[in-house]
C-alpha cells in the first residue's frame, strides 16, 4: 500500500481535465470493477437523417440496471417525439441485456416532466445554483416489467 508523506506534493488539480487523465482514471476504475466482476457494458443509440447525426443517448447497464448518461435531441427536432422513441429503444436494448430498471438523472432546468411521462419516479433531489438561480439535481428510476 503507497502512503502519503507530503499530501501537498502529491496533489494536482486539474481544470480542465485533459482527455487522457479522464480516460487513465476511467480505465483504472474499469479494471477494478473488471477484477470484482462488475461488468459495465456501455452502448448508445444514434438518430441519423441524410448521413449526419441529429439526436442520441448514451447508456450502460450495470448490476443488472440501465443508467441512461446522456441524450440529445437537436433543438430544431426537439419536441418531436425523437426523444420518446430514443428512450424507448434504450430500455429495449437495457432488458435484451438484462436490466430489470433503469436510472437517469436531470436537471430541474432540463426535462423532469419528460421522464415522468415515461414512467420514471423521482428518488432523489439535491439544490443548488447555477447562474445565481436555484437549481436542482434529480434522480428517476424505472422498473421494468416482467413483459416488455
Amino acid at each position: 500500500m503507497a502512503t502519503i508523506d507530503n499530501e501537498e506534493a502529491m496533489f494536482e488539480t486539474l481544470d480542465p481535465v485533459p482527455s487522457e487523465i479522464a480516460t487513465a482514471i476511467s480505465d483504472g476504475l474499469n479494471a477494478f470493477n473488471e477484477s470484482a466482476e462488475i461488468r459495465r457494458e456501455a452502448f448508445a443509440v444514434v438518430w441519423r437523417e441524410n448521413g449526419g447525426l441529429i439526436a442520441g443517448i448514451t447508456a450502460s447497464v450495470s448490476f443488472s440496471v440501465l443508467f441512461i448518461g446522456n441524450l440529445w435531441v437537436a433543438k430544431s427536432l426537439r419536441l418531436g417525439g425523437i426523444g420518446t422513441k430514443l428512450m424507448a429503444a434504450a430500455e429495449k436494448e437495457g432488458r435484451r441485456r438484462a436490466a430489470v430498471a433503469a436510472c437517469v438523472d436531470t436537471l430541474s432546468t432540463q426535462a423532469p416532466d419528460f421522464y415522468l411521462k415515461l414512467g420514471y419516479v423521482e428518488f432523489g433531489r439535491i439544490s443548488g445554483h447555477a447562474g445565481g438561480r436555484p437549481v436542482d439535481r434529480i434522480w428517476f428510476r424505472k422498473e421494468f416489467s416482467a413483459v416488455a
